[in-house]
């Protein structure tokens, strides 16, 4: 077998796409150009008033929601600042930062680190991957970044990883809107929410920081952060991060990940607008651990035991004979995963008229994945032809362009629009076993598909205020969903291997309106209530217009867009300086969203074959209530907490080729109760700062997906947890030029050491073989864990 410690294929970018965006851009910039002739502004020398606007516009390019904005809001919208996303320590990555908003839920296998890959639920519904089949919406949450779209528009599998934006240091703030949201904030997998990762931000002064960071399982991680400050208008930020660390897991394989991220952005503000150029680079490469029996397995009839390595009288594999964290030896099983962004977009925000503006987005973005996984588990048993290793790289490129006007009118505020989107995603896949003399270039199997996929929608909305304390929003939204799917294998299927793909090449339109109501009253200055309502629609996932599909009957002629009836009625309060309340911030809402027309797909490993692509039909629903609650009742404290209910359960499933229907079973991995609760505090010692802090998160019971039967349980749960992190942060002026503060944070995960398993399900028998089928498998948690991160700020 080949050596694996080789380093994967760099990202294939397309010039002709990058050269592209870059000549659009070189195009209409003399067209921004011309509108700002008339009236641009030299920071330097113009009048008071005028400086102040254009330093206010410079200031609007932070897209953070503010809390006055959110009060106003007919939806419903949090937003967790540098203080909530640092309870988690500088290892955390993208998943960790929402783990403390209401509502959330969040598994994966690597404990607390970026360069991890997690599955994120919001209300329940889900984006990422956490190895373990059973949700009803894969991709049912738009994630942005700095407001460009990261989503594959029809990947199942890897549509956005969490790992995509490993280096939180690089993020100023999260928004977060729950449900589809109001068209002009919504988009193509917005069915369950939109997240929008607000990257740090050109600023008025120069300026910027460094630090370094350094923990268990030998963690090392570096980022620098530089502002320019303006200069006659113009301002630009340079951000890169690093981090590396080693599995927690136990064994002879220390299994090394590392993550890099690299944002640049400059802006231009003149008198009426601004003018920005963004680019984005991430880069990823982990080994993803293996799973853990919860208990030995052992032979049985017509099957093997399970053991540490795969042969006979060796230990039995399990969190109860072999130790909790352990995991199989490298010679035995591998895999490593490599997740790439390149993004570039420019955004352009100008008033046409006092009473008229316009905001447009142009962007590009090429992803690309590497899995590459070696099984030789039972490798005595594996006979010649069958597949014992793959190796699969799908990459995408993805083009848009999305433009707002925004209208004021008396009593009226008019947002119309719309947004093209265009991608091209090709899933080139090899699986091969060297021992039987095949490999990557003569493969056993094969598969290259191709997926062009057009996204259009046009959109009106109108806040209306025919009285002072109310608003509402209506809005309608066309959608238009083009699919076009090439079965490549016929052309490039080596001799001898054979197509995994049998489905044949086909198109399918899919064109949908959306209305969507609004409406928020304020009962008094501090007190709003507000709800709403949206009919929203999704194209199905890759899987379900024939990708991977080893049958020819795929039915385009009866397959439908997921459809979302989202509904929703919440209160705020914001109150500033009454009583004990100093900055208090409270929401409530209750919701209800009902999908349909979903197309399922479940990945069940067959051992030596490896993989068998399963469906189901589904729809489901999902109700439940939020809380959350934060406040600074003095300079010294702060407060955050928040608690969900959820009650999310399928109407109906129904595995393909089965008559049996799972209606009223509860949706595999949707927690009955999570709950989060934060408190920091901070001390004043001459010229140091003392901050110490602590958080707590509760995941409560869920149930677990069978891939035996290809279908969710209602009778075996995971046990509840709760993981207690804590640090304390001391900061110091140095008085010294060119070195504003020295920060030194020194912090703990999982304080208590919790022993947990956020990942578990039944086994098909696929994954280990012999005796295993009906056995539960686990991703334990990490243990207690332990950083230092240095931080100076200049």
């Amino acid at each position: 077998m080949p050596s694996h410690r080789r380093s994967l294929p760099a990202s294939p970018g397309r010039l002709s796409a990058l050269t592209s965006v870059v000549l659009c851009a070189l195009a209409i910039t003399p067209a921004f150009a011309a509108a700002s002739d008339s009236s641009t502004v030299n920071v330097g020398t113009v009048s008071a008033q005028s400086r102040k606007k254009a330093e206010a516009l410079l200031k609007a390019t932070n897209t953070k929601l503010g809390k006055r904005k959110i009060f106003k809001s007919t939806q419903t919208e949090r937003f967790i600042g540098r203080r909530q996303i640092a309870a988690n320590g500088p290892v955390a990555g993208s998943a960790q930062a929402l783990a403390l908003a209401p509502g959330v839920a969040v598994r994966g296998y690597g404990g607390i680190s970026g360069s991890a890959r997690y599955e994120i639920a919001l209300r329940g519904v889900k984006v990422g991957w956490s190895s373990v089949n059973g949700d009803v919406e894969r991709n049912g949450l738009t994630v942005l970044f700095d407001g460009v779209p990261m989503n594959n528009l029809i990947a199942h599998n890897g549509s956005w990883d969490s790992n995509e934006i490993p280096v939180m240091q690089l993020i100023s703030g999260v928004n977060v809107i729950y449900g589809p949201g109001n068209p002009a904030t919504r988009w193509f997998d917005s069915v369950g929410g939109t997240v929008n990762f607000v990257p740090v931000q050109p600023t008025k002064h120069a300026g910027g920081s460094v630090g370094l960071t350094y923990g268990s399982d030998q963690t090392e991680g570096a980022d620098l952060i530089a502002n320019t400050g303006t200069y006659d208008g113009w301002s630009t930020v340079v951000a890169y991060g690093f981090m590396r660390d080693n599995t927690f897991r136990t064994g002879t394989f220390n299994a090394p990940s590392r993550s890099s991220a690299l944002f640049a952005k400059t802006v231009k503000t003149f008198s009426d607008g601004s003018f920005s150029v963004g680019g984005y680079e991430d880069d990823t490469v982990e080994f993803r651990p293996n799973f853990i029996p919860v208990s030995p397995i052992t032979a049985g009839p017509g099957g093997t035991a399970i053991t540490v390595d795969g042969t006979p009288n060796t230990p039995l594999y399990s969190q109860s004979t072999t130790g909790y964290y352990s995991s199989l030896p490298e010679s035995v099983w591998f895999k490593q995963i490599r997740v790439q962004d390149r993004m570039l977009y420019s955004q352009l925000k100008i008033g046409l008229a006092p009473d008229l503006s316009l905001h447009d987005l142009v962007w590009y973005r090429h992803g690309h994945r590497v899995h590459w996984r070696v099984d030789n588990y039972n490798y005595n048993d594996t006979p010649p032809g069958t597949v014992n290793s793959e190796y699969y790289n799908p990459r995408s490129d993805t083009y848009g362009n999305r433009l707002v006007f925004d209208w004021t009118l008396p009593w009226n505020q008019v947002k119309f629009g719309g947004s093209w989107i265009n991608q091209t995603y090709t899933t080139p896949y090899t699986g091969y076993n060297v021992t039987y003399g095949t490999s990557p270039a003569n493969p056993v199997q094969y598969n290259n598909d191709t997926l062009d996929n057009t996204y259009l929608t046009g959109f009106v909305q109108d806040a209306i205020t025919p009285i002072k304390p109310l608003t509402i929003t209506p809005g309608i939204a066309g959608v238009d969903f083009q699919t076009q799917f090439f079965n490549n294998g016929a052309s490039y299927t080596p001799p001898g291997a054979t197509n995994q793909s049998l489905s044949p090449s086909d198109s399918k339109v899919f064109t949908r309106l959306e209305p969507s109501l609004g409406a928020r009253y304020l009962l008094t200055k501090h007190w709003s209530l507000y709800g709403n309502a949206a009919e929203t629609y999704q194209n199905p996932g890759d899987n379900a217009f024939g990708a991977y599909s080893g049958s020819n009957v795929i039915d385009l002629g009866s397959l439908k867009p997921v459809k979302s009836v989202d509904e929703e009625l919440g209160t705020r309060l914001l109150i500033r300086r009454e009583g004990l309340l100093r900055h208090f911030v409270m929401n409530a809402d209750i919701y209800r969203d009902k999908l349909s027309n979903e197309t399922l797909a479940t990945y069940i490993s067959t051992g030596g074959n490896f993989a068998t692509t399963e469906f189901a039909s589904a729809s489901a629903t999902y109700q439940g209530l939020n809380i959350s609650a934060q406040d600074s009742p003095s300079w010294h404290w702060h407060v955050f907490g928040n608690v969900a209910l959820t009650h999310a359960y399928f109407d109906s499933y129904v595995p393909s080729g089965s008559t049996t229907n799972y209606g009223g079973y509860p949706i595999s991995y949707s927690p009955k109760v999570t709950a989060s609760l934060g408190l920091n505090y901070r001390v004043a010692f001459g010229r140091y700062l003392v901050s110490p802090g602590v958080s707590d998160q509760y995941t409560g019971t869920q149930y677990l997906f069978s891939n035996l039967a290809n279908a969710p349980t209602n009778n075996v749960q995971m046990a509840s947890y709760n993981i207690v992190n804590a640090q304390v942060a001391i900061k110091a002026g140095t008085g010294m030029v060119g070195l504003s503060a020295v920060t030194v944070t020194v912090g703990v995960t999982n304080l208590f050491n919790k022993q947990y398993d956020p990942i578990e399900y039944i086994t098909s028998g696929g994954y280990f073989g012999g005796n295993s089928a009906g056995a539960v498998l686990a991703d334990p948690g990490a243990p207690r864990q332990y950083f230092i991160n240095l931080n100076a700020r200049f």
